[in-house]
């Protein structure tokens, strides 16, 4: 009975034991609620409101993509207010510059922004989302004490760039203007003033891209006397070389230049420079027939002239909207290959007076390339041509059996060129005959050979392509 009694009072402290006993949750299964700002923007008179996410699909740097992602819709509500008195009122009408201009503010700021703190953040399986936010006062309080430093670094460059002017270092004043302009970039939607005395008069930023624009216009072309000769199809051309001085009568010295042909037939590289006497060199790639005055393009070229220096590509695009810079205009006469034939013809040592190897030669240079002249002193080239007839060395067995003479027509070529006086080309053309009673028959015979055409004809490509490469 005992043993039963102590079986039972077992039974009900187990049972109690059971009853009181906690299920703990599983941490796997439970899911993090997501915050409210997640779904619902925050709003906040005083600050500035970032928000961005990442899917952590795209890898590693998902945490990075998020705050720069939320850095940039911070950025974006900074508002930019354009003012009345700021450079960029003056295109505030151009709707697509000024969505490029926002949009290029926005990046800055995204870049450069500073005192922001992060408010929360929150994950998922899929997702990585960041909270920033930015006090409106302390932004302001900071963005006038940066812009203040970039008016006094601005102010200093355009100082620094009178000096060089007065030095005569055109270059280095010109690109001190432009980083001045540069740094000012992020705000050109304000009004900027500079001290005039610090700034040698310069006022703002008008005055700064008034001042680059009659630093440009300064450039000119020297005069030329005669302008320079381009030949049609030639292998490689000489540089055609100009002068550049600035108003001063000062040579523009080692200034970067894009060079751009008016005529669609002569094809130029489109960079150059002037050296250290101000000459500037126009390297021509090819040039068809055209037989008449030709222009190129010079203009100064700010993004290769700035390419060592710290202001972007986007601050010179803006600057362009500004200013204008001046193509200059140099010429060259695009003329004909003159070429004069000197063709000697004889029969025997007697000349022939058919002129024939001459014609032919003259029909194979006939073209909008080239124009034959009578006067040697006018040529580019002069062909030369031997003709000569001699008894062939089976002439006397024919003579024997036939009593018929065989002649051989050899004739010499030869291409030089006139200036020079080098020789470019020389063969012989040879393996034509003519056959008669006699030899003087025989070797005219030989020059109405339809043979000699053929050869000729040979020959003369490879004469003619020392000349023209089409």
């Amino acid at each position: 009975m005992r043993n039963i009694f102590y079986i039972v009072i077992a039974v009900i402290f187990l049972a109690s034991c059971k009853a009181k006993q906690v299920v703990l949750p599983d941490p796997v299964a439970e899911q993090v609620k997501a915050p409210n700002w997640v779904s619902s923007r925050p709003n906040n008179g005083f600050k500035y409101i970032g928000v961005g996410f990442s899917e952590k699909s795209k890898g590693e740097n998902y945490q990075i993509e998020a705050k720069k992602n939320a850095l940039y819709d911070l950025a974006s509500e900074i508002k930019v207010d354009i003012s009345s008195n700021s450079v960029l009122y003056t295109v505030q009408n151009n709707n697509k510059f000024n969505e490029n201009f926002n949009s290029l503010i926005k990046l800055s700021n995204s870049d450069n922004i500073e005192g922001y703190s992060l408010v929360d953040s929150y994950e998922n399986d899929k997702q990585y989302w960041v909270y920033y936010q930015l006090d409106k006062k302390e932004y302001a309080d900071l963005k006038a004490r940066k812009k203040q430093l970039v008016i006094d670094k601005a102010s200093n460059l355009i100082a620094a760039s009178f000096y060089d002017e007065k030095n005569k270092d055109f270059s280095s004043s010109l690109k001190k203007r432009i980083q001045s302009f540069g740094v000012l970039t992020p705000y050109l939607s304000e009004e900027i003033n500079f001290d005039p005395q610090q700034t040698n008069g310069i006022k703002n930023v008008f005055d700064l891209t008034n001042l680059i624009q009659t630093q440009l216009q300064s450039i000119n072309v020297v005069p030329q006397i005669k302008s320079p000769v381009l030949k049609p199809y030639q292998a490689t051309y000489s540089p055609l070389l100009y002068n550049l001085e600035l108003k001063s009568k000062t040579p523009l010295q080692n200034f970067p230049l894009m060079v751009a042909s008016d005529e669609g037939e002569i094809m130029v590289n489109e960079r150059t420079s002037t050296n250290g006497n101000g000459e500037v060199q126009i390297k021509v790639n090819s040039v068809e027939p055209l037989n008449q005055n030709v222009a190129f393009s010079l203009s100064p070229d700010i993004n290769t002239l700035m390419a060592s220096d710290s202001v972007s590509n986007a601050g010179i695009k803006l600057l362009k909207q500004f200013i204008q810079t001046p193509a200059l205009k140099v010429s060259a006469n695009v003329t004909n290959i003159t070429i004069h034939v000197n063709s000697i013809e004889n029969n025997f040592g007697k000349q022939t007076g058919l002129h024939s190897v001459e014609t032919y030669i003259k029909q194979k240079f006939n073209g909008q390339e080239i124009r034959l002249v009578d006067i040697p002193e006018e040529a580019d080239y002069i062909i030369e041509s031997i003709a000569e007839t001699k008894e062939d060395i089976s002439s006397a067995i024919l003579s024997a059996n036939y009593n018929i003479k065989l002649a051989a027509l050899i004739i010499d070529l030869q291409l030089k060129n006139r200036i020079t006086n080098e020789v470019l080309f020389k063969t012989q053309v040879n393996d034509v005959y003519g056959y008669a009673n006699s030899l003087d028959n025989a070797g005219l015979n030989a020059y109405s050979n339809p043979k000699i055409n053929a050869k000729l004809a040979e020959s003369l490509f490879f004469l003619k392509r020392k000349i023209l490469v089409y």
